[in-house]
């Protein structure tokens, strides 16, 4: 059998899909009522009534005055992308959890490379697009409810992608822009190696040991105490603007971290290659 094969692999990829669409619909269900639910106690239960704000602001005062309210929930929705995300990656090799699903897995007439990336393409690119789906969703069940109590209109998904293009902010950077996906696939990485080795709760476990393993290089690193400031800057009073500077053990540390994330997704699908049908209780080797 070939390593990977396009006809074979799309074949593939379609079946487990079908396999897995009740589970994909009961979790987009999920999300968007915790979502909605959510959306629902910051602008109705967390801050002021609406219509105490209605006495007291008029016009475009109101208008902002209420805006800052509804960016809670955007900010709820991007701490809940980024767990829905993480939980997926965890969760990469939930249909191999008895030996019955793992066998009739691990003998699917496809290669190893297809099988792992039917799995980290539904984990990653469907809990993508399902997440987003299910915060849209929710905003626009609030956005509805808005309209219906009279309530001004604000849309709460758009609001973290306003400052994009504005040049004053960090992702005018490049480098940030760099560093902050850099950390984002990294965290990412691990929760799929830990997917892939833990057999039992791999989001506890995997959490549990990068929480530990930090603790350790925390301590480890205020113990050498390394004079080096990887970003610095200054304040240009004539263009009220702020200059940074990096450092180039920042580029030098970064690179590496893209060698990391790299690494740890092949050692995932590595692991994945050694897992057997009966094999030990807690990890998957």
């Amino acid at each position: 059998m070939s390593t990977f094969n396009i006809n074979r692999f799309g074949q593939a990829l379609k079946c487990h899909f079908l396999v897995e669409r009740h589970t994909w619909i009961r979790l987009f269900g999920i999300f968007t009522l915790v979502l909605f639910m959510a959306n629902l106690f910051f602008t109705r239960v967390a801050n002021n009534s609406y219509q105490s704000l209605a006495e007291n602001w008029k016009g475009e005062e109101l208008y902002h005055t209420y805006r800052h309210i509804v960016e809670q929930t955007s900010v709820f929705a991007a701490i809940f992308f980024c767990f829905a995300m993480l939980i997926g990656a965890s969760l990469m090799f939930r249909q191999m959890k008895d030996t019955r699903k793992r066998s009739a897995y691990l003998l699917w007439p496809v290669s190893n490379l297809e099988k792992y990336i039917v799995s980290f393409l539904h984990s990653f690119v469907l809990m993508f697009f399902l997440t987003i789906a299910s915060i849209v969703v929710a905003d626009a069940l609030r956005v509805f409810i808005d309209w219906l109590t009279g309530r001004v209109i604000i849309w709460a998904f758009t609001i973290p992608f306003e400052g994009i293009n504005n040049p004053n902010s960090v992702a005018g950077d490049w480098q940030m822009v760099w560093m902050f996906f850099n950390w984002a696939f990294y965290i990412h990485s691990l929760y799929i190696v830990g997917g892939t080795l833990f057999r039992r709760q791999q989001f506890l476990f995997t959490s549990g040991t990068i929480v530990v393993v930090g603790i350790l290089l925390i301590m480890l690193l205020n113990k050498i105490h390394p004079d080096v400031e990887f970003i610095s800057g200054t304040w240009d009073e004539k263009t009220e603007t702020y200059n940074q500077v990096f450092h180039p053990f920042f580029y030098v540390f970064n690179s590496v971290m893209c060698g990391l994330i790299v690494f740890h997704y092949w050692a995932s699908y590595k692991l994945f290659t050694r897992i057997q049908v009966i094999n030990n209780k807690w990890l998957n080797v």
